[in-house]
């Protein structure tokens, strides 16, 4: 018997003007799952994410976090349903005049208001996690490699050992290697939390390497879901020519 549902979207619509991004979007995620949303640019894989996250409010639909409703509520149901969120954003939206481990931390000293010592040494078990040597702590960003700031982004996403993650185009301007040890490394802390995850990508190595299902989105709807193993036999014309990368198909690029 299947658990009741951790992330429920129901029928989400979302426009700007005369833009339909979300066109009755329904999902939803199993405690301790991860699920990765594939499509291409301007298909509502951001927007959704956005919506789920409280960044964009929805024009219709529902979304419940746990059984509760996030979709006009009152401002604590939404502040207690943020504090289960943990969040990886694809350009690492480190803070350039803050040291590495006070960017982890933010958080906890800013929304929390933890003392600094405590912080700090919470901040340094989360790079621990990720396999950055505290020597980087007091270091500012400019001063590691992408992928390493990618790292500082995924130890503040968990420092906070969160029900739920969010990854956004994780892999986005790592080279093929960096790559595949953020996969590694994404896999490895949803697994250790537990947590339920929801990412979006159009990089298929990330996609088959984090998601137990993936689920395409196609002019703001789901038009595919399964497990991540049969990505490669789903049947739907949509999703073969995505995942091979053809310019033949049903998808016409040019005309989007």
């Amino acid at each position: 018997m299947s658990q009741p549902d951790k992330i429920s979207v129901s029928d989400l619509h979302k426009a700007f003007g005369s833009n339909q991004v979300l066109q009755g979007v329904d999902l939803g995620v199993q405690p301790g799952q991860s699920l990765v949303v594939i499509g291409g640019s301007g298909t509502g894989k951001s927007v959704l994410l956005k919506c789920i996250l409280g960044l964009l409010e929805p024009d219709t639909g529902s979304i419940q976090i746990d059984g509760i409703e996030t979709q006009r509520t009152s401002v604590a149901t939404q502040t207690k349903t943020a504090s289960k969120f943990g969040m990886l954003f694809q350009g690492g939206a480190l803070f350039d005049s803050m040291s590495i481990w006070e960017n982890i931390a933010f958080r906890l000293t800013h929304a929390d208001h933890m003392p600094r010592a405590q912080a700090k040494e919470l901040a340094l078990a989360a790079m621990k996690r990720v396999n950055l040597a505290s020597s980087n702590a007091e270091l500012n960003p400019a001063e590691l490699s992408g992928g390493m700031q990618k790292r500082v982004g995924l130890a503040r996403a968990i420092v906070t050992k969160p029900q739920i993650l969010f990854f956004d185009e994780p892999t986005t301007g790592l080279d093929p290697i960096t790559a595949d040890v953020i996969n590694r490394l994404i896999r490895e802390q949803v697994t250790d939390l537990g947590a339920t995850a929801i990412s979006i990508t159009h990089d298929m190595a990330s996609a088959r390497h984090i998601a137990d299902e993936i689920a395409m989105i196609w002019h703001g709807k789901i038009i595919w879901r399964g497990p991540a193993s049969e990505i490669d036999h789903s049947g739907n014309p949509y999703v073969e020519q995505f995942v091979s990368g053809s310019a033949d198909g049903p998808i016409d690029v040019l005309a989007e």
